[in-house]
Formats: structure tokens, sequence, C-alpha cells
């Protein structure tokens, strides 16, 4: 019984965190948008970045 809650708790680590990774990049993105022309060229790369979480080509679908 203690093995499936270590089990369930690592699997809720783990869906926080890649959820926290996405959210990080496009809040930064969104600080970064309203800089200067470097700064919004980072902004984009890390919008594509997020995209490309969205759609598991970073990390596998859970």
């Amino acid at each position: 019984m203690n093995w499936l809650v270590g089990i369930g708790l690592f699997v809720l680590v783990g869906i926080c965190s890649y959820f926290g990774i996405e959210h990080h990049l496009d809040s930064k993105a969104n600080k970064l948008s309203q800089g200067n022309e470097e700064d919004r060229r980072d902004a984009a790369e890390l919008r594509d970045i997020a995209a490309k979480i969205d759609h598991g080509k970073y990390y596998p679908m859970l």
C-alpha cells in the first residue's frame, strides 16, 4: 500500500513540474515581449519552446 502512495506522489510531482516549466516559459516570454528588440526575439523563442512542450516534442505525453 505504501508503494502505491509513493507512485502517486511521484506522478503528481512529475505532472506539476511539467506544467510549471510550461507556465514559467510563458510568463517569462510575456515579460520579455515588453523589452527591446533582442528581448522580443527571445520571447518568441520561449513561446516556441512552450508550444513544443504543449505538443509533447520535448517531454513525452503522459
